[in-house]
């Protein structure tokens, strides 16, 4: 089969990406970059989508752990069906705890993020 032939079987992107040699595909449908409140360090986040999938995930580039809170802060969504809806939820996973921490008295510290490894 020619470069020509090949091209023209992939009518989508999910049709480019569905070969069985291919593993763990994600289609990335956009990227958001902010700063959390104080703190200096970029957070981004990646919204995709599986091939063949419709519903949207996000990853971050940076956990919260707030000291004298038990758990990391992780967002209760992973995704939504919606991008705007699939953001909200990563973006609320990061500022709930921050504003929180900044109400109780804390002073803001870039120690508070933790950057994502798998990112």
């Amino acid at each position: 089969m020619g470069r020509k032939e090949a091209i023209a079987l992939a009518w989508t992107i999910d049709d480019a990406v569905s070969s069985k040699t291919l593993k763990d595909a994600k289609i990335y449908v956009q990227e958001v970059c902010f700063r959390l409140g104080h703190l200096a360090p970029k957070i981004r986040v990646r919204l995709f989508r599986y091939p063949g999938d419709k519903e949207i995930y996000f990853e971050l580039s940076h956990f919260i752990k707030i000291p004298g809170q038990q758990d990391d802060h992780l967002p209760s969504l992973k995704s939504d069906s919606n991008v705007a809806y699939a953001l909200n939820h990563a973006v609320e996973g990061l500022t709930h705890p921050y504003e929180y921490a900044v109400e109780q008295g804390n002073e803001p510290s870039d120690g508070w993020l933790i950057a994502n490894q798998d990112f």
